[in-house]
């Protein structure tokens, strides 16, 4: 009789749905360990909608198996199987830490240095289309993927994981470099000539392409650092690569709405899947919540830390002296009598605040106020700011991730005339600066709990401003 309390960190279904369908998934415990468990077609029906993604629950009563199948999820030696009498309850667990991948180094696939059968996280940026292959029969692309350090790996991708990579492929435009995420890999052993490579499990997989989560934004960051040459994804004449070049010309306008879907954010608040959207709305509070407004990384490669300060050496082999501070915080964005919550990372907040997190926190020392988790003042030049945003909605985390901002007048109006009750959304009148005039309330902080009230009761902005489109400034007061 195994009680546990555990975080479903990763869900996917096999089979026929009412058929032969069961249930896979990935326990994590309050220590990260993680274990297997398979919900089988006969139980599945009674525990089907319970069963979620990021949930967190008590469970009671499993039969537990050796973990000796052809291929592992887990490292753990046991596995979990429900059983007629398995007893699962939903519980409000925050401490249960989130999916952690496990990423393997590339030189060690290439090597042959990892555990036959045991599925891996990879993460790397694509260096060519080797070859693609669409039929009804079978659906295949091949690529070369390189690593940090870069070693380069063949990565293929079968059936829907190949069509989601190659409709990316098709619609991204000449955006930089294109970093995916592959979960739950398996790794093939090198044939005669051909190396090692990796490929897509049947369902345990997801794709990651350039989503805009801290794995793939450091990897971006650290590939820029350490100057790791990429070449073209595509190859010259290659039949994708005319879509692929024609995205270069789109105009700023056409690249911040492309691949969106223009929301209000009482109709963002209600979404419940990962889509990206665009709006437009006033900041009108910062949010302090159990995380602090900045975040301390190693210099090099500005991968998290738990060093507040002192010397150390980094999982990417850089010895620091000190670990510099990133940004990474959570704003009220206020549109009409709704708000929402957006998060804002390092890259976005710097162009804001003109200066470092770094900066920032020695001007908060030298003020006396020596606490990492206190918001500094700089953080309130983000008030009262009218800006139409692009953010990617994270439904399990309930807050939107900024990807893109704009202050140009001209998009925010036309994103205005695209909401849906435009005649009534957000105001700014040409002698009205939504900046320098805007009637903020004392009130600038708040916690997580105060934000979640707000959101529920949603409060008059302080931003109700007084015409329906923003008009441009012809002077500055």
């Amino acid at each position: 009789n195994v009680k546990l309390v555990v975080r479903i960190t990763d869900l996917w279904f096999v089979g026929t749905p009412n058929k032969s369908e069961q249930a896979e998934m990935v326990f994590v415990d309050s220590e990260g360990d993680q274990i297997h468990a398979i919900c089988k077609s006969d139980h599945l029906k009674s525990w089907k909608t319970y069963l979620k993604e990021n949930c967190t629950y008590v469970m009671h009563n499993f039969k537990v198996v050796k973990n000796d199948g052809q291929f592992r999820v887990c490292e753990h030696e046991y596995k979990l199987f429900f059983i007629g009498v398995t007893v699962v309850r939903e519980a409000n667990l925050h401490e249960l830490p989130f999916k952690e991948f496990g990423f393997v180094e590339f030189a060690n696939v290439v090597a042959g240095n990892f555990v036959s059968g045991l599925l891996v996280d990879i993460i790397g940026v694509v260096d060519q289309v080797v070859f693609r292959h669409v039929s009804t029969k079978n659906t295949r692309v091949v690529f070369r993927m390189k690593d940090l350090s870069g070693e380069i790996l063949s990565c293929t991708l079968w059936e829907n994981y190949c069509t989601q990579f190659l409709s990316y492929l098709n619609e991204r435009g000449d955006d930089g470099p294109m970093v995916i995420i592959l979960t739950h890999a398996r790794i093939k052993d090198a044939q005669g000539s051909y190396p090692a490579s990796v490929s897509n499990s049947f369902k345990a997989s997801k794709l990651l392409i350039n989503d805009p989560i801290l794995e793939i934004q450091e990897f971006k960051e650290r590939l820029l650092d350490l100057g790791v040459e990429v070449s073209r994804v595509l190859l010259p004449g290659d039949q994708a690569s005319s879509q692929v070049s024609g995205g270069s010309q789109l105009s700023s306008k056409d690249s911040f709405l492309s691949k969106a879907e223009v929301k209000t954010i009482l109709e963002i608040n209600a979404i419940s899947e990962d889509v990206v959207c665009v709006t437009v709305g006033t900041i009108s509070k910062i949010v302090m919540d159990n995380h602090s407004w900045c975040y301390p990384a190693c210099a090099q490669c500005h991968r998290k830390t738990d060093i507040q300060t002192g010397p150390f050496t980094c999982g990417c082999g850089k010895d620091n002296d000190q670990p510099v501070l990133r940004y990474r915080v959570e704003i009220m964005v206020t549109q009409n009598n709704e708000s929402g919550k957006f998060l804002l990372w390092d890259c976005e907040y710097a162009e804001f605040i003109g200066q470092t997190a770094d900066d920032v926190n020695r001007v908060k020392i030298e003020d006396g106020d020596l606490d990492l988790n206190a918001s500094p003042q700089a953080l309130d030049k983000l008030l009262g700011h009218v800006l139409a945003f692009k953010a990617r909605i994270q439904s399990r985390f309930k807050n939107a991730v900024v990807l893109r901002y704009s202050k140009d007048l001209d998009l925010i109006n036309a994103v205005l005339e695209m909401l849906p009750d435009s005649e009534q959304s957000l105001f700014v009148t040409a002698d009205h600066d939504p900046v320098a005039g805007l009637p903020l309330t004392p009130k600038k902080r708040m916690s997580s709990d105060e934000a979640d009230d707000e959101l529920r009761s949603s409060q008059i902005s302080p931003a109700q401003l007084s015409s329906n489109k923003l008009t441009r400034h012809s002077h500055r007061s």
